[in-house]
């Protein structure tokens, strides 16, 4: 999977972890908007990657409605 975060933010308040990423995975390209707990601001572009990826990881995991 190669995935690039496109947008971010924080919010502190709620912990909430808010991104956009865009990649391909299997041949597909897709696009992600999701947001998740997390309870530290990821302060740097390449800590905002990692929790992505764990993010889009348990999303990819789940069944989708093709049966893929």
């Amino acid at each position: 999977m190669e995935f690039e975060v496109t947008a971010y933010s924080y919010d502190a308040a709620a912990q909430r972890f808010h991104f956009t990423a865009s990649g391909h995975r299997n041949g597909m390209r897709f696009t992600v908007a999701s947001h998740i707990r997390c309870l530290k601001d990821p302060v740097t572009p390449q800590n905002a990657h990692l929790v992505a990826l764990v993010a889009l990881t348990e999303i990819f995991k789940r069944p989708s409605a093709s049966g893929r």
